[in-house]
């Protein structure tokens, strides 16, 4: 046990600690995404319309062909004129409706009623930014830059290394894997909290000073292949000094996964790649989630 904890320790150490915790304080005021556009309209804007971060939750008007489906489906369609919002995009979806500031009710999957406080406690973590965990309030919908990149210098303009995860600040290992374990380390909860997402995690912190996770789930049988694939990622990192990152493989803003090719040689690559054959052929395997009730 003592051996493991030193080995741990000294893991961590390489991944370079962030030296930085929110557990509990107040939300940081941040720059929202929309004065970021006003420099970044040309490169970031365009696509993250289509990207699937941005996709997670809309205002039904942003989102047609989710209303339309809605519509289309006997047991959901009596309520289409209450939706407010749509929750999801590829593996799932979920329709809301505004029930205050900071709050949604979530219209049951067989669309029997809706059910409130479900999202502030199990869904707001991964599709609104700023959540107060004390209120279970959000302070913006969807995914806003301060998800990512936390709280940015306006200095960075001039200097981008004032801004975490640009080009030149993608070292610190154990940062890069608490931000983007944040949400896709689904089955891990707040110690403080209890609820399955952080108490305000801000990029560039350690997400696991409070965030309880145990690494033993990255070896059951049981888990669908994509969260086996996150929680062993995150595990290698940040107890056995991987240096294979999420941001190895996958480019967020581009919505994919195209310099897979640098890393094929990772033991890791092969979850979803052939371990013979042609390395371009990955395999196919279903997403659910449990928390997500899909």
């Amino acid at each position: 046990m003592i051996r493991w904890l030193i080995l741990f320790c000294a893991a961590i150490g390489a991944a370079a600690q962030p030296s930085t915790d929110h557990v509990g304080k107040p939300v940081p005021e941040f720059v929202h995404g929309d004065e970021c556009l006003f420099c970044h309209r040309n490169d970031i804007g365009p696509g993250w319309q289509k990207n699937a971060h941005g996709l997670t939750l809309r205002q039904r008007e942003d989102a047609p062909e989710l209303i339309a489906r809605l519509k289309a489906d006997p047991a959901l369609s009596k309520h289409a004129a209450e939706v407010t919002h749509t929750l999801g995009s590829r593996h799932h979806v979920r329709y809301l409706k505004q029930a205050g500031y900071g709050k949604f009710d979530i219209l049951a999957k067989d669309g029997s009623r809706w059910e409130s406080g479900k999202f502030e406690t199990r869904c707001a973590g991964c599709h609104a930014t700023g959540i107060d965990a004390s209120t279970h309030t959000f302070t913006a919908t969807g995914l806003d830059c301060y998800t990512c990149h936390g709280v940015v210098s306006l200095e960075h303009t001039g200097d981008t290394s004032k801004i975490f995860l640009s080009k030149k600040r993608r070292t610190d290992r154990l940062a890069i894997e608490s931000t983007c374990a944040q949400c896709h380390l689904r089955g891990a909860e707040s110690r403080s909290t209890g609820l399955p997402y952080p108490n305000n995690f801000v990029p560039g912190d350690n997400l696991f000073l409070d965030y309880k996770a145990d690494f033993g789930k990255a070896t059951d049988p049981g888990m669908n292949p994509g969260d086996r694939h996150v929680w062993e990622n995150v595990r290698d990192v940040i107890s056995n000094g991987s240096e294979t990152t999420c941001l190895s493989c996958h480019r967020l803003h581009a919505d994919s996964a195209d310099k897979h090719r640098r890393v094929l040689t990772s033991a890791i690559c092969e979850q979803c790649h052939n371990a013979e054959g042609p390395k371009k052929a990955v395999k196919r395997y279903e997403v659910h989630s449990a928390l997500c009730e899909y």
